[in-house]
């Protein structure tokens, strides 16, 4: 198993007045004091279909709402663990506008998270040496 450096913490609330907030925050986990330098990072949420539409507001990156297939994309960029502390850890909040008449959804959203950390073995192989036979240079 892999241990995933980054962690998402996500609070939704649907009230029956057709509304609601929806709130993520995103963070590198415990990085054994290396400095770890995310990059492209991108959380895709797809909401419920008894979602009407979606207020955003990021600290940080952009954000989109695609009222048609339910898509709320944020694109965060780049997430530095050597300068972010936790009081300015990426969040997006949002206000969920709900069709009215439709039952409160029972469902959370499902998150997709992609990133890159470039020049990091997230297995733990680590490689001593690399021997080449056969290439002059």
């Amino acid at each position: 198993t892999i241990c995933m450096p980054i962690y998402v913490k996500h609070h939704i609330q649907y009230r029956e007045d057709s509304s609601g907030r929806f709130e993520l925050t995103v963070g590198p986990k415990q990085t054994m004091g290396k400095y770890l330098f995310f990059e492209n990072v991108i959380i895709e949420c797809t909401m419920p279909k008894s979602v009407l539409n979606c207020i955003l507001t990021p600290s940080q990156g952009k954000s989109t709402f695609d009222p048609i297939k339910k898509i709320l994309v944020w694109n965060i960029g780049i997430i530095e663990t050597k300068t972010q502390n936790i009081a300015h850890l990426p969040t997006i909040r949002a206000n969920i506008i709900l069709v009215t008449g439709q039952p409160i959804p029972e469902s959370n959203p499902i998150l997709n998270v992609s990133f890159q950390i470039n020049q990091l073995a997230i297995s733990g192989i680590r490689v001593q040496r690399v021997d080449m036979y056969g290439e002059t240079y």
